[in-house]
């Protein structure tokens, strides 16, 4: 079981980027068809998010050594998906006029802090 804040950071990895995939998913569906196949890439880049999120979430919860690297690996890789569904995406999203920006900010600084603790705790600091 991990230890520190490492519990918090499954959480959030298990709540950002899957969750965000079944509500998209579930939006997206019915009209899948009319949004060619860049809505489809578009939609299969997200579920792989999901799922590196997903396998850092197993990695880390086992105690696996390549944990701390899958979580990297989801934190980034969620962080580029949430800038991407905000600011160039053909798939509906429910984001108001001018909160694309500060939605954005916001999702590279709570990547940017997982980051950097992932990098004070594999330098050996709690």
């Amino acid at each position: 079981m991990p230890r520190g804040w490492l519990p918090l950071l499954c959480l959030a990895l298990l709540l950002w980027r899957p969750l965000d995939f079944a509500l998209e998913l579930s939006m997206v569906l019915p009209s899948l068809g009319m949004r060619g196949p860049v809505g489809a890439m578009e939609l299969l880049f997200h579920a792989a998010v999901a799922g590196i999120a997903v396998s850092a979430v197993r990695a880390i919860w086992s105690g696996m050594p390549a944990g701390l690297l899958l979580a990297r690996l989801a934190l980034i890789s969620s962080a580029v998906a949430s800038v991407q569904s905000l600011n160039w995406s053909v798939l509906p999203r429910q984001t108001a006029p001018g909160e694309a920006l500060p939605l954005s900010i916001g999702a590279v600084l709570h990547a940017s802090a997982w980051l950097l603790y992932l990098r004070t705790i594999s330098r050996g600091r709690p």
